[in-house]
């Protein structure tokens, strides 16, 4: 049977969650073939990496499709025009097309999105991480985990358009947690991150360079979440990186945009704050392990104060982590 999902990590990750029980509806024992939406570039195949490392899907392919309504991408609330989820012919073949962005960016939780399929929480088992990519910190492990995003995001157009979270925000947060917790802070992304950290943020952190290590396009997807899983907290811009880590266990701060404000420079794109919250294990939650943010409103002394409240820094790190203090590369 094949899916059509949304592209990006963040987003196709949030339809894995019953991709399953549709199958056993419609296909009973077939397999799962995964198209995404999108092209060859390297954003996307990261996503096709991702997609790939769960034991349950047989392939996964790039499509040119569109998963828009023809017409209007924008509805007149600000939420993208998605099409709706059924089956559908693509080139000559059927395709179920599963968009959970679109309740999600309503406020609706991910287990409200098509009732009447059961949502598996625990896909994780069937994530594939190799033992390479385990290798446990041998003489380190007090480190949190920051994910500063791209720089357009950061800039132009993006969840923190117009620098709401600046970097000198997050210069003096890694300051805040080294004095406080002690904490070493291990910066993480893709190659397509790195122009944000280099050109805006390294430059500020003179005298604090040398607890601040930068892992940026130094790691593939399963030694990134082995850091991640090796810190004792992460904090990251709205992208795969803070979903995936809070799905595997690693208590998570994630920073959205604050509904009204949009998201896009050419026109209206605004999401329900709860989507900040919408798709995480309600197990997660009650833990303590999630922790939403809005950018301009919650700022450096909220965040210490609920890692302190939480005990996030106290928390024993159990998971094992990718990457010896030796191979963090450049400082």
């Amino acid at each position: 049977m094949q899916f059509l999902l949304p592209t990006g990590i963040g987003d196709s990750v949030w339809a894995l969650h019953k991709i399953e029980a549709i199958r056993d509806k419609i296909d009973p024992g077939g397999e799962i073939n995964v198209a995404l939406v999108g092209s060859s570039n390297e954003i996307d195949s990261r996503a096709l990496d991702f997609a790939r490392r769960f034991k349950f899907i047989s392939s996964a392919v790039m499509k040119p499709f569109s998963i828009h309504r023809q017409g209007d991408w924008i509805k007149p609330d600000g939420t993208y025009n998605y099409m709706e989820d059924g089956l559908y012919q693509f080139g000559g073949e059927q395709y179920c097309v599963l968009v959970p962005n679109a309740p999600l960016e309503h406020g609706i939780r991910l287990e409200e999105w098509l009732p009447q399929y059961p949502i598996k929480w625990d896909i994780w088992k069937d994530f594939r991480i190799s033992d390479e990519e385990r290798i446990r910190y041998q003489n380190f492990s007090d480190y949190c985990v920051f994910y500063p995003g791209p720089l357009h995001g950061n800039t132009t157009d993006g969840h923190n358009r117009n620098a709401l979270w600046k970097p000198e925000d997050w210069a003096a947060l890694g300051r805040r947690i080294y004095d406080e917790f002690g904490l070493q802070i291990v910066v993480v992304g893709a190659p397509y991150d790195a122009t944000y950290y280099k050109w805006m943020l390294e430059p500020l952190l003179k005298n604090d360079r040398e607890f601040w290590h930068n892992l940026i396009g130094q790691t593939n997807l399963g030694q990134l979440w082995s850091v991640t899983g090796g810190a004792k907290f992460v904090i990251s811009y709205q992208a795969g990186v803070g979903i995936v880590s809070t799905y595997l266990g690693t208590p998570t701060a994630i920073f959205w945009r604050p509904y009204g404000d949009s998201i896009s420079p050419q026109w209206f794109l605004s999401f329900d704050e709860r989507m900040a919250s919408a798709w995480v294990p309600p197990a997660i939650i009650e833990a303590g392990k999630h922790l939403p943010l809005i950018y301009g409103r919650h700022g450096i002394q909220h965040i210490v104060s609920e890692i302190r409240r939480r005990g996030w820094a106290d928390a024993k790190v159990t998971a094992a982590s990718a990457v010896t203090p030796e191979h963090w590369g450049e400082s």
